[in-house]
């Protein structure tokens, strides 16, 4: 590989000099010099072309020094290295030059040998540089791939055990008995084909995986295959069509074949998705099996498009786009690279256009995957066996939505907002919980956000792994939002590891559960959240009518309670002070703040601030106090309303409190 030297200095026999010198190395191609006559011209040159090697930095230079330029270095040329030149007598320049991040230098008048002795070692360096930052890339590819692959394997596997587990408890047939043995053979088949991907992945590597070709109807077995997507492409707002004009008997690797147009299909309408959100219908994916040689398989979208920089690569194995940009939960990483490899292996080619679409022009996707594959002459006594197509079913969500709506829970039973992007298992786990509690689901993080807020529910139970906001970054907003930093929230995950866990607990999070887990564990931790933040309530009740206990503002845990109480303080004796005005010192709507106290206190906010003013009398009837003083001072009108007020929250008149009080 050719070294690139970019020689920065502002005497004009420099580059002949060094041209004349290094002419063997340029002619073999072993170093490719560029020269600026200053600091500017070389930033321009490095932001146009910013994979140079080694520069060659005259210190002493009019327009811009050496010392200046290597200033911008670390982030326009993070993987390449400087070599300053000056004279002898600038040695404390070239320390400083050294102690700035400068790999070596030469001094002027230059000796050669030491010269190219120098290039060469700076440019070994570059050289190990980027192979480990390759290295680390590569690396980093995989660790995520095996994080994804872990998240896709973990969750089918819940859906595995949960309903077994469920089968096993009731012990009898019911109706929910047949969807759960749907679910467990579904999943089942899921698991499987990921697995068999990963195997196939590495009998690719080794050259052991090869064509097995039987003959069968290639049009019928595409249209089952575009048939088996179609519950799940209407339920997401696409429209799903197929063409094609090949008929008769094929020879194919049906199995192959089908990995194809699966991943193709599955990724089609993954990133075709967020339009479902627009209108039914407003979604296209579009299918087409032509007849020629080769023959052609095209899968067109109107998804969100592929952006330029990312279409070489997009065929590469553990290549991703950034999650953030994916309207669904990432994959593995390994799904085109399949389509690609499997494709070459049976000798055919696929290639990939696509728009992410501006102002004038629609977004979308095309592959187009061709294969030499050849019909058969005769069908006579041939049997189409050729693919079991249930092995590629997608999820039919639909299925699992027949008896949600027949639970009623208690009117008066916690709420629990489930946001999960799967949606067996978050279907699932509201048909669990809707026995006990009032359930809402959300399939994202955006849409869970948009709930919490509006509902403000008891507890958030959040899978940590979504597109867009995920759970870490849920939880972070619940608990750093005044209105909602009460709500507790149970991180679900497929992350297992000691930091994954760290992470959730650092953002807020008051459980973890790691899947899979068993359903009963679920349930236990959800009624302990629910059981602790009942004490809490309990507990903030007591501290306002039991005259013995501290006063609330010293002892109360909650911030935002604490922070209420404060500006109850503040207008402690305003009997104008209203509900509405509270809740603009709190920065919250009045309805919020109402919701707010209940879910804290189990009190309405006229409750609460009622009783916050008589325990605030209770200290001031001690410190002797007379009643009517107090009840003005706690923001009473008059003194027979607090009277009133005091005899039914603590059992006693304000006087006969006053006089046990100095007894």
């Amino acid at each position: 590989m050719s070294t690139k030297i970019l020689v920065i200095d502002d005497e004009p026999d420099i580059e002949p000099l060094l041209l004349q010198r290094f002419w063997l190395t340029i002619r073999e191609g072993t170093y490719q010099f560029r020269f600026a006559r200053g600091g500017y011209e070389a930033l321009s040159l490095i932001e146009a072309e910013p994979d140079y090697d080694v520069l060659l930095v005259d210190i002493n230079m009019r327009d811009m020094d050496g010392l200046t330029l290597l200033g911008y270095l670390p982030d326009l040329l993070p993987n390449g290295r400087a070599v300053m030149v000056s004279a002898y007598g600038d040695m404390d320049n070239i320390r400083t030059a050294m102690n700035r991040g400068a790999f070596d230098f030469v001094c002027k008048p230059i000796d050669f040998k030491d010269l190219e002795l120098t290039v060469e070692k700076t440019a070994r360096h570059v050289r190990q540089l980027r192979e480990s930052a390759r290295t680390k890339l590569i690396a980093d590819l995989k660790t995520h791939f095996f994080d994804n692959i872990t998240h896709e394997f973990r969750t089918p596997l819940t859906l595995i055990l949960a309903p077994v587990e469920r089968l096993l408890r009731q012990g009898s047939e019911n109706q929910g008995t047949h969807r759960d043995l749907v679910a467990i053979d579904r999943n089942a088949r899921q698991l499987l084909r990921l697995v068999n991907q990963l195997l196939d992945l590495a009998k690719l590597e080794v050259g052991h995986l090869q064509v097995n070709e039987q003959p069968g109807y290639l049009g019928e077995f595409i249209e089952q295959l575009v048939q088996a997507f179609i519950p799940v492409a209407e339920q997401r707002g696409i429209t799903l069509t197929y063409h094609t004009d090949v008929s008769g008997m094929w020879l194919f690797d049906s199995e192959k074949i089908g990995q194809i147009g699966y991943n193709l299909l599955a990724n089609a309408i993954k990133f075709t998705t967020g339009l479902a959100t627009q209108k039914a219908g407003s979604g296209q994916v579009t299918i087409q099996l032509t007849n020629g040689s080769p023959v052609r398989l095209l899968v067109s979208d109107t998804g969100i498009g592929i952006a330029p920089a990312h279409l070489p690569h997009i065929f590469d194995r553990f290549y991703q786009v950034d999650s953030l940009a994916r309207p669904l939960e990432p994959g593995t990483g390994i799904g085109l690279s399949m389509v690609k490899e499997l494709t070459e292996l049976m000798g055919g080619t696929v290639s990939v256009s696509s728009h992410t679409g501006t102002a004038t022009t629609p977004s979308g996707s095309t592959f187009v995957v061709e294969l030499p594959i050849s019909p058969l002459v005769t069908d006579e006594g041939v049997v189409d066996d050729s693919f079991p197509l249930q092995d590629w079913f997608p999820l039919r969500v639909t299925e699992l939505n027949t008896e949600l709506a027949a639970v009623v829970p208690p009117n008066d039973a916690p709420l629990v907002v489930v946001v999960e992007d799967n949606d067996e298992l978050r279907t699932f786990l509201a048909e669990e919980l809707a026995h006990q509690y009032r359930v809402l689901t959300a399939a994202s993080g955006e849409q869970g956000w948009t709930i919490i807020q509006t509902e403000l529910p008891d507890v958030v139970i959040s899978d940590i792994m979504m597109p867009g906001m995920d759970g870490y970054a849920l939880t972070h907003r619940i608990k750093t939002t005044p209105a909602t930093d009460h709500i507790a929230v149970i991180l679900l995950t497929a992350k297992a590891a000691d930091d994954s866990r760290l992470t959730g607990l650092q953002h807020g999070a008051d459980d973890y559960l790691t899947k899979p887990f068993v359903i009963e564990e679920l349930v236990l931790r959800l009624r302990n959240l629910l059981a602790r933040q009942q004490r809490l309530r309990t507990l903030y009740q007591q501290q306002l009518a039991r005259p013995e206990l501290p006063q609330p503002i010293e002892t109360v845990q909650d911030g935002w309670l604490r922070t209420l109480f404060t500006v109850l303080d503040e207008h402690l004796d305003d009997s104008s002070f209203s509900v509405e005005r509270l809740a603009e010192c709190m920065a919250l709507s009045s309805k919020t703040l109402l919701r707010k106290v209940q879910a804290l206190t189990q009190l309405s906010t006229n409750d609460l601030v009622r009783r916050y003013r008589l325990r605030k009398a209770v200290d001031l009837l001690r410190a002797g106090h007379g009643v009517s003083e107090t009840a003005y001072m706690v923001g009473f009108d008059t003194p027979s309303y607090f009277g009133q007020c005091f005899k039914e929250l603590y059992q006693i008149t304000p006087k006969d409190f006053a006089i046990l009080a100095k007894a």
